[in-house]
């Protein structure tokens, strides 16, 4: 079963309360320590300490004597340079082109010049970076938010006295369900707002059985718990939302068209190709995507970079999928990673599993697969 997180904002959203709530979950704070071992940050210590605010949960301190204001192209360079996890480092580097781009356009200044105020500091990068690792420590495959609350007034920063939301949470948030005025305060910061970007997707949440809730406390006090919780668990239903990607293209070369396929087919869910004929009898193809909505605007990317369409058509649908498992086997070649079917204990090998021992090993991949099948035979 999929393992997925609901985020509840009723108090909103800020990079410590994050990091509270997935410590809660049970994300190893060590986590935290290999963030800023990586990313060399010096004269920095985490304190996690239990608060009972009404309910229980874990409040996060970053203590650092090291507050310098750094270029948004410095971290991203940091992050670059780092021994990261690839995915803990793509997510992180797309969460500051996103605060870059916005406080770039809001301050009229280049990218690349740009130096970030409160989100470039020690304890924000932290706040980030630290809540990307945690989050994929706990394997959380997909996550989902609900309505933020965004909070009402006014607040102090380094530009001076704001409206809540300030300009950067504003624009990061634009098109999500928000709840405005139901509270005093800036409930969601720039930070908080960017890892609900990178993070989560406001989409049906599907049913699930519950595991556990984790709870992380912001540092303001309230009259009511300034919390925010996670609900962590097993998706129990076969549908999901997902979106489908339709081009025709029929001006272009087989070869540069297969390695486009391969680019798409590493965002996508699936992708695939249909012989069809167009306007005066051309002979093309009909290319379908499937994609998660959190990686559409990453494949259309790819597809408008990498093939010679110039419109695509989108459209909203839901897939069903077989409840499964993933499963390791041993071949002589190495480990092999199956897919596993509940409902009749069907199996497959994965595909890049088999490609990497094949490219490797220098073994025919359909070998790899049939030693893989023949392995999951012999162990079941």
């Amino acid at each position: 079963m999929k393992k997925i997180a609901y985020f509840e904002l009723e108090s909103g959203i800020s990079g410590d309360m994050l990091l509270g709530s997935l410590i809660d979950l049970g994300g190893d704070v060590k986590v935290l320590d290999d963030v800023i071992k990586e990313l060399e940050l010096k004269d920095v210590h985490i304190e996690v300490e239990d608060r009972n605010g009404g309910v229980k949960g874990k409040n996060v301190r970053i203590r650092s004597k090291d507050q310098p204001h750094r270029k948004v192209s410095d971290i991203i360079e940091m992050i670059k340079e780092s021994g990261l996890d690839e995915e803990v480092k793509e997510r992180s580097i797309e969460a500051f082109e996103m605060l870059g781009e916005v406080e770039a356009d809001i301050h009229d200044e280049s990218f690349e010049d740009l130096e970030l105020h409160e989100t470039g500091m020690v304890d924000s990068i932290i706040d980030i970076v630290g809540s990307i690792a945690l989050f994929f420590d706990l394997e959380i495959e997909k996550a989902y938010s609900s309505t933020v609350s965004l909070g009402e007034g006014y607040t102090e920063c380094e530009h001076g006295r704001l409206p809540v939301p300030v300009p950067a949470t504003e624009r990061l948030l634009k098109d999500w369900e928000v709840d405005l005025g139901s509270k005093e305060g800036e409930l969601v910061t720039p930070s908080g707002a960017v890892l609900l970007r990178v993070l989560t997707e406001q989409e049906e949440v599907p049913d699930m059985k519950l595991k556990k809730i984790g709870v992380g406390f912001g540092s303001r006090e309230m009259e009511t718990p300034n919390a925010l919780r996670i609900f962590l668990g097993l998706q129990t239903n076969l549908e999901e939302s997902v979106r489908v990607i339709r081009f025709y293209v029929d001006d272009m070369s087989p070869e540069i068209l297969g390695y486009a396929m391969d680019k798409i087919r590493e965002k996508a869910l699936d992708a695939y190709m249909v012989p069809s004929s167009g306007k005066k009898g051309r002979q093309g193809w009909e290319v379908n995507i499937i994609v998660e909505k959190s990686d559409l605007k990453k494949v259309i990317d790819i597809v408008f970079d990498e093939t010679s369409t110039l419109g695509l058509r989108i459209e909203k649908t839901r897939r069903v999928v077989a409840d499964r498992e993933t499963e390791s086997v041993q071949t002589d070649w190495g480990e092999v990673k199956m897919k596993v079917a509940f409902d009749e204990n069907r199996a497959s090998p994965e595909y890049e599993s088999c490609r990497k021992i094949a490219e490797k090993k220098d073994v025919p991949l359909k070998k790899v697969y049939e030693k893989a099948k023949e392995e999951y035979e012999k162990e079941k």
